[in-house]
């Protein structure tokens, strides 16, 4: 088989109404002069360059017809994009066909959906972003040379913001573009995934490919459905690093329906990220000389009652090749809302950044996308499980799916679609009927909700043994505040004191959404927020209220520093340190309660559009900010952990109770110490507790309790667990106040570093010089905002101590032209850091 990738360089041009007529090579017939007009309108300028995969507005934005909708409010001027159809065209060439041979025209996605044409014939119709469609031209291209390929992307539909009815939505499609906390309204449209031409006389369509292992994984099974035209047989191969561990023959009836099952003997499993390793196997099918290569892998997960669960909880432990796993993870949104324009390389980033935090879960939040194959093989290689919901999400004012035959039948037919494909990925661990959707009664169950019922029922059909979960949260109280089995929230930092008791009151099983919000990373907001327009930061500059209006929470920050923030620097830092600490407490007090509870999963790890103030902990460019570091150590499998009931003690007593767990177990032995310090590092009080039991699920190890700390400073809890040897397992150091507030923070004496950059940026050395310790040290991109590729720094939010030395590690990726990194903190100097 010969295919021809129709992909890259198109041409689009917009279309009012039925004018899209005239750009497809068709004759147009009218009453009126309409007929001569559309000849001429053909023929006239105003196609623009536009590329393929892609979107409508990135199209825009590249020919200068639109201002990027990434700075400012400028998402304002794209709104009325669409309201139109596009057209987008392009002439391709193929070779005279041979006798036998079938040429079909491959689409993967077209979002809404469009119509098709070949030289001005029609050949079809896309209907839905997530539907492929493949169409028969042998008779349009048989005898080769150029053609003309066109197709009119349709005006987006009608359907409800974040604050409407759930009811009213009749697309399976995301909604976050018509307007959501994190993004104004940017509604997709495109030709979003591949298109190609296939040449051959076999052809294969609908593989699907789905592993199964038994509990005991001694052997595993391998079962190919899928329809073939142009041959009467078919056969299947299984390789691993290329050997061949099975083949065997697939039946193909007489409608060209193929299926059947092969063993593969002694598979290597298929682990999580930090558990084991992530062999990968390549399925073959062939027939004729049509051939279809599907990357899949072996594991038997299930989920199973968390222990100590309430009478008629769902369960929500998983169980990996028979080992209890606790589930850590994030809150997945698309990389972009204009998803078209998502590229490999920025999904490899962000599931790689997802990866070292420690995470083992991506729950594929319902606001946004059935996500690609590009996602699925990323998380398939990392390691990552990814719990993916249909495209249904709540509303502000309802939050039921409708429940009429015509959209449930329009839900089970999306469900056919997307689930075979799928089948094969091991990461995925969970399908999800959507965010949050409830009735007055709570969380919605199958039993209460037909649209839900009939996608439960479809992922039973279509891909049987894989967990399900109606909703998020399921309830039965919705909030986290509220107690539940699967809980949400809250989304806030909720003050210096009742974020700690909040979160120390927790009894959920599953805390499957929650987050703390903060500023912008300084790199990414000085693209995005214009000069003139960046103070003040709060809720009453329109510019802001664009860019994150929900989660601008200046007023708190200010408030938390005793109201002596006056420039967007120091907003940007105290409002990162509340959402680093904030976010961090939250996912520790979570864990503390493992194995009971069980999924502990932040939102989000990543914004879909860049936000001046947002709850993601990687910005829109990529770069993690100070939160993304301190959950990942909140993640470690072994951990020494405060207890606190405040960050700011205002002369009360200050205490602190250590904690420990060990995700793979340790011996007893060794000792925990724990020490009250000053920020020139002189020890004010010190306690220390043998640790006498083996450690593996978490338990308080000891109390540091300081009666009479001193008064309105900065003191710094440090947590230290050895082993039996004396060689430390972890250490931790939190920056406390004994203030009100925490404007010990802004009145730090000033301290110095050295510092020393290797292998062209690769690696810094920092030594602590002169001064206090370090809060807040931070090492980041510092290349223009227009740079392309990461810089992925190996960050540590700890204090650095008098005497201590740090060493960074950075990872380039993707990057092109010089690179340059800042050095900054609370009490230092910025120092811009060149390559070496």
């Amino acid at each position: 088989m010969t295919t021809v990738d129709l992909g890259g360089s198109w041409s689009v041009r917009e279309a009012l109404g039925d004018t899209w007529q005239w750009f497809v090579d068709q004759p147009v017939t009218a009453r009126n002069n309409a007929g001569a007009v559309a000849g001429a309108a053909a023929l006239a300028p105003g196609w623009l360059p536009a590329r393929v995969p892609g979107a409508v507005i990135g199209d825009l934005v590249r020919a200068g017809e639109l201002p990027s909708p990434y700075v400012g409010r400028n998402s304002r001027a794209a709104e009325w994009v669409s309201t139109r159809s596009w057209v987008y065209r392009r002439t391709f060439a193929a070779a005279a066909l041979a006798d036998g041979e079938r040429a079909v025209l491959c689409l993967d996605g077209v979002d809404p959906g469009g119509t098709v044409y070949v030289d001005g014939v029609r050949v079809g119709r896309v209907d839905g972003l997530y539907r492929a469609a493949r169409f028969d031209v042998t008779a349009l291209v048989a005898d080769g040379g150029s053609h003309r390929l066109a197709v009119v992307v349709e005006p987006a539909p009608t359907t409800q913001p974040q604050v409407g009815r759930t009811e009213r939505v009749r697309v399976h499609a995301p909604r976050m573009g018509y307007g959501w906390d994190f993004c104004p309204r940017l509604v997709h449209q495109g030709i979003w995934r591949g298109v190609r031409l296939e040449i051959g006389a076999a052809h294969l369509e609908e593989v699907s490919v789905r592993p199964v292992v038994s509990a005991d994984p001694a052997a595993a099974t391998v079962v190919v459905s899928g329809v073939v035209t142009g041959s009467t047989s078919a056969a299947v191969e299984v390789r691993r690093d290329g050997a061949l561990v099975a083949a065997g023959p697939l039946p193909v009836d007489a409608s060209g329906a193929l299926g059947g099952a092969i063993d593969v003997p002694d598979p290597a499993l298929w682990w999580p990220s930090g558990l084991g390793e992530q062999p990968l196997y390549e399925v073959i099918v062939r027939a004729g000389d049509a051939s279809r290569r599907v990357v899949t892998g072996f594991r038997h997960a299930v989920l199973t009652p968390n222990d100590g669960a309430p009478s008629g909880a769902l369960p929500y432990t998983a169980v990996v090749n028979g080992r209890r796993v606790e589930l850590t993870g994030w809150n997945w949104a698309p990389a972009d809302a204009l998803y078209g324009e998502i590229t490999d390389a920025k999904v490899e980033h962000l599931v790689e950044l997802a990866r070292r935090s420690g995470a083992r879960l991506l729950r594929v939040w319902g606001g946004g996308l059935i996500e690609t194959p590009s996602f699925y093989a990323a998380c398939d290689r990392a390691g990552l499980f990814v719990w993916q919901e249909f495209s249904q999400s709540s509303s502000g004012m309802q939050s039921a799916p409708a429940a009429d035959p015509a959209f449930v039948d329009h839900l089970r037919a999306e469900a056919a679609t997307v689930v075979p494909g799928r089948t094969h990925h091991p990461s995925l661990l969970l399908w999800g009927g959507g965010n949050e959707l409830e009735d007055d009664a709570g969380p919605l169950s199958d039993d209460r909700s037909p649209a839900l019922a009939a996608l439960s029922e479809e992922v039973t059909r279509l891909d049987p043994g894989r967990s399900w979960l109606p909703t998020s949260p399921t309830g039965p109280a919705f909030h986290f505040r509220d107690g539940g089995h699967d809980v949400h929230g809250p989304w806030e930092h909720q003050g210096l004191t009742a974020h700690y008791t909040l979160y120390n009151e927790g009894s959920a099983l599953a805390h499957t959404e929650f987050g703390v919000e903060g500023m912008a990373n300084r790199r990414l907001w000085t693209a995005l927020v214009p000069p003139d327009d960046r103070w003040p930061v709060g809720r009453d500059n329109p510019v802001y209220r664009h860019l994150g209006d929900w989660w601008n929470n200046a007023t708190l920050v200010q408030e938390c520093f005793g109201g002596r923030l006056g420039t967007p620097d120091a907003f940007r830092r105290a409002s990162q340190f509340l959402q680093a600490s904030g976010l961090a407490y939250a996912v520790e007090a979570d864990r503390r309660r493992w194995p009971r509870s069980s999924m502990v999963l932040p939102w989000q790890l990543a914004e879909s559009y860049p936000n001046a103030w947002c709850t993601a902990v990687v910005d829109h460019a990529g770069e993690p900010k100070p939160a993304y570091h301190a959950v990942a150590r909140a993640f470690a499998p072994e951990r020494v952990t405060a207890r606190l009931d405040r960050l700011a003690f205002g002369g009360a007593p200050v205490e602190v109770e250590a904690w420990l767990w060990s995700g793979p177990g340790r011996a007893a032995g060794g000792t925990v110490t724990a020490r009250l310090l000053s920020a020139s590092g002189e020890v004010l009080a010190e306690d220390r507790w043998p640790v006498t039991d083996p450690v593996r699920t978490p338990r308080p190890a000891g109390r540091l309790v300081v009666d009479t700390p001193p008064h309105d400073t900065l003191v710094l809890a440090e947590l230290t667990w050895s082993d039996a040897d004396g060689r430390r397992v972890d250490r931790e150091c939190l920056p406390l106040s004994t203030a009100s507030d925490l404007t010990p923070l802004l009145e730090l004496e000033p301290a110095k570093v050295w510092f020393h950059v290797e292998h062209r940026g690769e690696s810094v050395e920092v030594a602590h010089a002169a001064g206090p310790a370090v809060i807040g040290l931070q090492l980041s991109d510092d290349r223009p905002p227009e740079s392309t590729g990461w810089a992925l720094v190996d960050d540590d939010p700890r204090p650095l101590l008098p005497g201590e030395r740090r060493r960074f590690a950075v990872e380039w990726r993707d990057d092109a032209g010089p690179r340059r990194l800042l050095l900054e903190s609370w009490n230092t100097e910025p120092a811009a850091l060149e390559e070496a």
